[in-house]
């Protein structure tokens, strides 16, 4: 079990890299935004470009004009041509983008800094601390400030000035020909000193994070402009983080806390790549026109990790990523007093694993959200409607009207028994029968038969208690039959009865087919199928491999879909999405079977029912290993579903126990097919409607519309009132409208 504390939301939210900034962003030590800058030129947004550039570039002029450019060696495109040249981007964004002038209101400190230095490095730091309210003395004992860097690399005097320019509107003085000699002095006249003498002094020991010397009120930097592979880059961000240092030390707070993300640093953003033309760039030295500026952001990759959003709806149904998702599911349990908004986005994912799957990092959103589900319901926050519909269909199927236990018919200690599991049953019966008569015909040993349902629904809503009572009917079930080995028809059945059970030994029919061979009623012929692999299979791989087996050896040719495998997705019905948002199940659907033309091919009958119901053609696997000319291919209603367990049911006992069971409608109802799509959409079954029509007719608790003959009655089934406008048949009830709520009706009619 998942125990979701802030700790573990924290460890979780690590592994969603999506936040994090691109590459070539990270490698700058200044954490230029080349994605938006990249953007913003890419629509001729040369203004929105500038002020991007300029938020972080501290001196903009000076950086785009000897910036050695780390960000192109870090770039993604390069791994599909030249990078993209940011420096000649960022110098058309402030040829091309003006800046409107902002109106600042400067916080005013008390406490004085002085630096000693007037390059790069010093320069950053005091303009940082002007911007912070500080009054700032910077001593240079050169005649003009700028630094050895700046005259070594002939920047135009222009550039600088412009740049300097930039520490007259706040409160610095810098003082030239100032040579300083004794540092005592320094920090008994001010609150707070840097050293930023770089290549004139030697250096003095400081902490590389926070560059605190060993005295107090005292810190240095510049280091990296002394080393031959510093950067114009590390010189301004070493200024900018000695800044950061100092002002914090003034305030008396932490100088090393949250400070990870300074400074140049490796990404975990993943970037996939997948698709991407290979381009060069068509720029040369010089500044580039506006059209030539455009055309080379829109090189850009703009780099983030998309792959959870790319493969599923409900991802993109919510508009977010995991760690955001992660952080709204977290308040929803923790902070959120009564009403829960998050709870229509939590009952609403698939919990199919799709996400961890395709995450570089395995982060499995649906996890978090099944944990959610069993707290929220565990603390009668999570309202039941959202799966009740569900839960009471679990519930038939494990009642008198459709569960059943058997033994092989010639041996009441079976060396097997099927399970088919509640699906299969309600929508292909015939293939049900087909499958467990081979499977007697032809397993050594004898098979028993248990239809019923596995109890996942329940597991998926949060319900816990009706999970547990309902392995425990199939364990009592299977150890009433001597404890055989379970055969089951459904990949879902497999994963529950085997992590519920351990000493269930339990085997899927694709894997007893494998090896005992194919029936002879098996299709055969060359059959073209795009097949799609079962949420439930996603860490099985041998499941997988002997369904293709299986499929090939008819003679059909497989192919693959862009999410296969261990990367499929879901078809809609997983974590009873189905019946918590309609609409995104569909949606689920409809991207499973939107990459091909091609008939399906499934062994999960939710994923057949499913893709049928989007219009597409779609085969269970066992359809074509036991055909039948009899039974309709459609995915069938819900009323016809429980319908079909009952009739399996009779069939079963009749057919090969002898043994007569009851288990049909009490009555015929007639309605139209506008009728039918209402009932289904609705989860209206045709037993509500016929309980509702025999109290009416039993007590005459109805009324009757003397226009048009319709009788119209109501009944409250568990926690919802159905209502029922009909009119009575020779054989039976013509249904012409129904309706359900959830408000009970009290007095008398």
């Amino acid at each position: 079990m998942l125990e979701l504390n802030q700790q573990k939301l924290h460890e979780l939210e690590a592994k969603c890299t999506k936040e994090q900034p691109p590459a070539a962003m990270a490698a700058c030590p200044l954490h230029v935004d080349c994605r938006e800058i990249c953007r913003a030129i890419a629509v001729s947004d040369f203004s929105r470009a500038r002020e991007l550039y300029e938020k972080n570039a501290v001196f903009p002029g000076i950086l785009s004009y000897l910036c050695e450019e780390p960000c192109q060696n870090a770039c993604i495109r390069k791994e599909h041509g030249d990078p993209v040249s940011l420096r000649l981007l960022e110098c058309a964004a402030q040829a091309y983008g003006s800046l409107k002038k902002k109106r600042t209101f400067l916080s005013k400190r008390a406490e004085k800094a002085a630096i000693v230095g007037a390059g790069l490095t010093g320069l950053a730091a005091a303009l940082e601390l002007g911007k912070k309210g500080y009054s700032v003395t910077v001593l240079e004992q050169a005649r003009k400030p700028g630094g050895f860097l700046l005259t070594e690399r002939r920047l135009p005097r222009e550039i600088l000035e412009k740049d300097l320019e930039r520490l007259n509107e706040y409160k610095i003085e810098i003082h030239t020909l100032n040579r300083v000699d004794h540092i005592e002095t320094l920090t008994a006249q001010y609150d707070a000193v840097l050293l930023a003498w770089g290549l004139h002094t030697p250096a003095v020991h400081a902490d590389a994070v926070t560059f605190a010397a060993d005295e107090d009120k005292l810190f240095a930097a510049g280091d990296a402009v002394k080393s031959s592979s510093g950067t114009i880059p590390d010189a301004i961000s070493e200024g900018r983080r000695a800044a950061i240092s100092m002002d914090r030390y003034l305030k008396k707070v932490s100088l090393t806390a949250g400070r990870e993300g300074e400074g140049a640093f490796r990404t975990t953003l993943h970037v996939t790549g997948k698709d991407v033309e290979s381009l060069n760039s068509r720029l040369s030295s010089r500044l580039p026109s506006k059209e030539e500026a455009v055309q080379e952001a829109s090189r850009c990759l703009e780099c983030t990790c998309t792959d959870c959003i790319d493969a599923c709806a409900f991802m993109r149904r919510y508009k977010a990523w995991p760690k955001k998702y992660l952080r709204e599911v977290y308040n929803n349990l923790a902070i959120a007093m009564g009403t829960r908004h998050a709870n229509k986005m939590i009952n609403s994912c698939s919990l199919c694993g799709q996400c961890a799957s395709v995450c570089p990092h395995g982060l499995d959103l649906g996890e978090v959200i099944q944990e959610a589900r069993n707290i929220m319901v565990s603390q009668n926050k999570m309202p039941s409607s959202a799966f009740e519909f569900a839960l009471n269909d679990l519930t038939f199927s494990n009642s008198e009207h459709c569960f059943l236990v058997k033994p092989d018919p010639e041996n009441v200690k079976p060396a097997y028994v099927y399970f088919p599991g509640c699906q299969l049953g309600a929508s292909t019966p015939e293939t049900v029968w087909q499958s467990y008569n081979d499977l007697h015909a032809r397993l050594s040993g004898g098979t028993g038969i248990i239809l019923g349902c596995c109890g996942i629904m329940a597991k998926w809503a949060g319900r816990g208690d009706i999970y547990e009572k309902t392995i425990l009917q199939l364990k009592t079930a299977w150890e009433s039959l001597g404890c055989p080995e379970v055969i089951t028809a459904c990949p879902a059945c497999l994963t529950s009865l085997s992590e519920a059970v351990p000493q269930m030994h339990c085997t899927g029919i694709w894997e007893i087919l494998h090896m005992m061979g194919l029936p002879v009623t098996a299709h055969t012929g060359d059959i073209s199928l795009r097949i799609h692999d079962a949420c439930q299979a996603r860490n099985s791989p041998r499941i997988r491999e002997q369904v293709r087996h299986l499929a090939r050896s008819m003679g059909c040719s497989i192919s693959e879909g862009l999410y296969t495998g261990a990367s499929s997705g879901c078809c809609g019905y997983g974590g009873l999405t189905q019946f918590s948002n309609p609409t995104l199940a569909d949606e689920m659907a409809g991207q499973c079977v939107s990459d091909s033309d091609s008939a399906f091919l499934t062994y999960c009958i939710n994923c057949r029912d499913r893709f049928l119901r989007q219009g597409a053609e779609a085969y269970h696997i066992l359809e074509l290993i036991y055909p039948s000319s009899h039974e309709e291919h459609r995915w069938p209603s819900y009323s016809v579903r429980q319908q079909n367990r009952m009739y399996l049911k009779r069939r079963l006992s009749k057919e090969l126990w002898g043994e007569q069971t009851k288990g049909e409608m009490p009555l015929k109802l007639f309605y139209d097919s506008e009728t039918a799509d209402l009932l289904e959409k609705r989860m209206i079954l045709e037993r509500d409607i016929c309980s509702v029509i025999e109290a009416a007719e039993k007590d005459r608790e109805r009324i009757r519309d003397t226009r048009s003959g319709l009788c119209i009655a109501h009944k409250k089934v568990g926690n919802v009132t159905f209502w029922v406008w009909y009119l009575p048949k020779e054989d039976g009830y013509e249904i012409r409208r129904v309706y359900a709520h959830r408000m009970e009706i009290k007095g008398e009619m």
